[in-house]
């Protein structure tokens, strides 16, 4: 596959630890940016592909939790009055 030049700013901080990783592994840092770059996109492709599948499968559910009910409990962890998950419901449901 042909190759295509980027370029990126970045901070200094960043730039001199990805040369220390680059001496340390032998790599370039053009090698070590691609790699990441690699891995951050596959990344992000699985996230979108499952979260677009979980919406789906929700739109496509008669049954919702609803979101401050969620929130709340969501909030309530780790604290003495912790509140138990919430209840699934029907779509047209109150």
């Amino acid at each position: 596959m042909p190759k295509t030049m980027i370029s990126a700013r970045v901070d200094s901080e960043l730039n001199q630890s990805l040369e220390q990783l680059a001496a340390s592994s032998r790599r370039s840092k053009a090698f070590l940016i691609a790699e990441a770059l690699e891995d951050y996109i596959g990344r992000q492709k699985w996230l979108k592909e499952r979260l677009d599948s979980a919406i789906k499968e929700a739109d496509e559910s008669d049954q919702y939790v609803d979101h401050a009910d969620m929130m709340a409990w969501l909030q309530s962890w780790g604290k003495s009055n912790e509140l138990p998950p919430p209840i699934a419901k029907r779509r047209g449901q109150t």
